[in-house]
């Protein structure tokens, strides 16, 4: 069995409720991108639901892919997002990749026994294969950080993604794994995220009370979802254990559609 003490289960209580509602945006971004009318919006509702779904399915028949997937997406999408808010059009995959490998792997490189204690229960395999690889990820990280620090002396914006890179990396070390994580993902990518949205609806959307009711809409939806989620998965596993399931399962459905949604239709128009 496997379970938690108070503060993690805290943090995974801050991701239910201030990080996923920020993926609730999404129907705002689409009104962003020409899907308002009714017959567009439900076409785009339709197939984002259908992606999630899906997303649960493959999971549910290939845990391991599925984890090892989520994990190099969340590098890529966490780290698009911060090179996005430095409005750098240089370098962009090193600011990314440098941006991404630190937050996931930065956790994973000060907590690689509980890290992968929950990677082995999220895949119903042992995670700890992969340990041997983890050397390679962090040469290749540092080699990405140095040349990151090198840019920084010409690009002043780039100073800035080191000062938070650094003061990121210090914070996770002190915390457990799910705690860091749910800081980084609230409070830092949340906040980028929602600022960048709401900078970009209040500037081309007429129709404001159509960003937050389509937000809310999103979120209540999103939280029923996820406890029938955790009441089903009850019934084999402890509250906590499903409460973990349902939250990193719950946010690899999302994150897929809500990926391919920023950062391949709305970065190319509004970044």
């Amino acid at each position: 069995m496997y379970e938690l003490s108070v503060l993690p289960i805290i943090a995974l209580c801050l991701v239910s409720f201030i990080g996923v509602p920020h993926g609730s945006f999404d129907g705002a971004v689409a009104a962003l991108l020409g899907y308002q009318s009714k017959k567009r919006f439900l076409t785009f509702t339709f197939w984002y639901i259908i992606i999630s779904i899906a997303v649960i399915l493959f999971w549910i028949k290939f845990p391991l892919i599925a984890l090892l997937l989520f994990i190099i997406m969340s590098v890529i999408h966490f780290g698009l997002c911060d090179w996005s808010f430095l409005k750098i059009n240089q370098f962009k995959w090193v600011v990314t990749l440098t941006h991404g490998i630190n937050i996931i792997f930065g956790i994973i490189f000060f907590h690689t026994k509980e890290s992968f204690q929950i990677f082995t229960f999220l895949s119903n395999e042992s995670f700890y294969y992969f340990e041997q690889y983890l050397k390679l990820i962090y040469i290749f990280f540092g080699i990405l950080f140095f040349l990151y620090c090198y840019l920084s002396i010409n690009l002043k914006k780039l100073r800035w993604g080191v000062l938070e890179m650094i003061c990121i990396l210090f914070i996770i070390s002190q915390l457990d794994p799910l705690t860091g994580f749910a800081l980084y993902f609230c409070f830092v990518h949340t906040t980028k995220h929602i600022y960048a949205i709401l900078q970009n609806t209040n500037k081309y959307l007429e129709n404001k009370s159509f960003v937050f009711s389509t937000t809310a809409v999103f979120t209540i939806v999103t939280w029923i979802g996820g406890c029938i989620a955790i009441i089903y998965l009850n019934n084999n596993f402890s509250f906590t254990e499903s409460f973990i399931k349902t939250i990193f399962i719950g946010l690899a459905a999302l994150t897929l559609p809500h990926m391919t949604l920023i950062d391949f239709f709305y970065r190319k128009k509004f970044n």
